[in-house]
Order: C-alpha cells, then structure tokens, then sequence
C-alpha cells in the first residue's frame, strides 16, 4: 500500500512579506493596486505603502519626489498631469523693442525664436535669465512672413553625423525670398524675384537625398524648392510652379498619410489638395471651401482640422467635405495647434 503524502500548505498573497509585495505590486497597474487595497486590511496597509509608491514615483518623475505620503503625492501629480495643470518653472519677460509687432514664434530646443517685422531674433533661454539680452539675425528686407524649423540631416548642409540632432531655421518674406540659417548665419538664399512669399509646407518632401521645400505665393502659385543646391544664392533651385486661383496661398501642409500630397488654403477660404508627383499641369486632385474666414489649419493623416471663426471644423480629404466639428470656442479662435500625440486640438482665444 502505497505511502500517504503529507499535506502540504497552500501560500497565499496574504502570506507574503512586504518585500515581496512590492516586488509583485510592481507589474501591477493602478486599478489593480486600488481593487487589492478594497479586499482587505492587511492588503491596503501593503498596497497603499510609501516603498510601492516611491517607485512608481522615480519612474516617471525621476528628480523629484517627496519624502513621506507618497501615495498621495503620485496620484495628486499624476491627476494634474491628465488635467493639464502645468506650473511655469520660471517665469521671464522678454521686451521686444521695436515698432512692429512678434508676428511668428518657434522654440528650438532651448532657444526661443520669433519675428519681428523684417527682423528675425533670437533669444537663449539660459542666456535671458541670466540678464542676457535678444540676438538680432538680420538679412531681410521686408516683413517675414512664415518660420519654419527642419533637420540639419535634409539638407546638404550637414558633414558629420554629430551634427544630424541639429536644425535649420527657413523663412519667408515679402520680397519673395527663402532664406536657410544655421547657427546664427543665413547660409541659402531662394529666389528674390517672385511675388511674396506667405507660407511654406510644415514637412519636407522627396525621398534620400533629395529634399524639396514647397512655399505658397500672393498670387495663388506654388513653388517647388530644392535644399540640396549648392552657393550662398541660388535661383536655380526652383523646380517646380503651378498656379491656383490667383488668391493668396496663406496655408500649407503635407497631408499625414500620404506623403506627397499638398494641402492648401487660400485667403478666400478655398481649399485644395494637390498630387506633387504629376507631370500634367492639373496637379489639383480635391477642392473644397469652409464657410467662416480661416484663422489656421492642421493635418493629421487624411483629417484636415481649420480654425475658423469660433469654431473647428473637421474635412476628411479623402472626400473633401466636412465631417464634424471639433472645437467651438467663443467669442473666437486666434490660434491652433495639434498636440504630438495627435488626439488632442488646442486652440487659443481671447483670454484663453
């Protein structure tokens, strides 16, 4: 007759060391860590315990955290976080002199960096708190109309892959000129004998080597530029040009999902989709119009958001026709912008 095996006792979570706990409670989420603290008291003393919390902390906040009550503190931040309610870590004023005013703004890593009339300056973040004052790049005529910041490896600029994190500054003006700046000094100039330039394209085009530039005219025409022409000026760069409807191009974009189409938009609320690769002279492949004036616009694959009025109207390009409404925001919009993760609009009002 065969031998009986002792019984043997079961282990339960409950008979874990608070060591353990912690180890375990690491690849568990928020949720599951709140249902374990409503199971028991022993659980919530082990759930809720500053070691579990502490982590989760360092992970995401690693400078930063707090000494005691943990618990409270991650989910308070994490709370605020989710609610956008960010805290300026500092706060700077920056007097820019002058008679005309800031018309377009971008931030470069940490450099701050924005028009004024046909000036373009600079300012070092580090450099202002410490009392510094603005950096002036001169090189324009006349009023500049659209900023621009794309990869020093697009271009024909960059020698060493040390230099690839690094980017260049394009900008536009009335006098119908593109200029290329790198570290502080115009190194391209672009055409100089068309009709103003309002706006170029927010990506760049072309596949390799070859990158172009596409920039939209007062009268309605579309330019095709190449970055990687060599010499200070070269008007040879332009490759391309086809013409709308005589109306100012004031909006431009590459449409997400398919790379080499270009959106449009015009000052008459006209918008247009055109395929960059067809030879014929019809390269307007979509047309449409919004009812309101167009304040801005941005795409996110075939969705075109457009800021018009108080409110922002969504068009599906695939159809060219509007398919909801995204945002309303009264009395009305000034500016929009499309978060990195790309589900959130922002807009900006008065006031807001």
């Amino acid at each position: 007759m065969a031998e009986e095996q002792p019984a043997t006792m079961a282990t339960g979570i409950t008979d874990l060391d608070h060591d353990s706990f912690a180890h375990c409670a690491s690849f568990l989420s928020l949720r599951d860590l709140s249902n374990l603290a409503m199971s028991s008291k022993s659980l919530k003393s082990f759930a809720y315990s500053d070691s579990i919390w502490l982590d989760r902390f360092r992970e995401l906040w690693p400078e930063n955290f707090p000494l005691s009550r943990v618990r409270k503190a991650y989910l308070n931040r994490r709370t605020a976080l989710h609610q956008f309610k960010y805290y300026d870590p500092f706060v700077a004023s920056l007097f820019a002199e002058g008679y005309y005013s800031v018309d377009n703004i971008l931030l470069d890593k940490n450099d701050i960096i924005f028009s004024q009339g046909p000036a373009i300056k600079l300012a070092k973040i580090d450099s202002i708190m410490s009392g510094g004052s603005l950096v002036t790049m001169p090189g324009h005529n006349s009023r500049v109309t659209c900023l621009r910041l794309f990869p020093l490896s697009e271009t024909s600029l960059a020698q060493s892959e040390a230099q690839t994190e690094e980017n260049v500054l394009l900008t536009s003006n009335c006098d119908g000129s593109i200029r290329l700046w790198w570290k502080g000094a115009c190194r391209r100039v672009f055409g100089g004998w068309h009709a103003a330039v309002h706006t170029m394209s927010d990506k760049l085009l072309g596949n390799g080597d070859v990158k172009v530039l596409w920039s939209g005219e007062h009268y309605g025409s579309i330019c095709l530029w190449s970055l990687s022409s060599s010499g200070r000026r070269y008007r040879q760069a332009l490759k391309a040009k086809f013409c709308g409807d005589q109306k100012p191009v004031k909006w431009m974009s590459v449409v997400g999902n398919k790379p080499s189409n270009l959106v449009t938009m015009s000052g008459d609320s006209k918008v247009r989709v055109w395929d960059t690769t067809k030879l014929s002279d019809n390269r307007c492949v979509g047309l449409t119009s919004v009812r309101r004036k167009p304040v801005d616009m941005k795409c996110h694959e075939n969705l075109l958001y457009v800021a018009a009025d108080s409110s922002v109207v969504v068009l599906d390009l695939r159809i060219m026709q509007k398919v909801s409404t995204a945002a309303i925001c009264k009395p009305k919009i000034f500016s929009l912008t499309i978060m990195p993760s790309k589900s959130l609009v922002c807009t900006g009002g008065l006031n807001k």
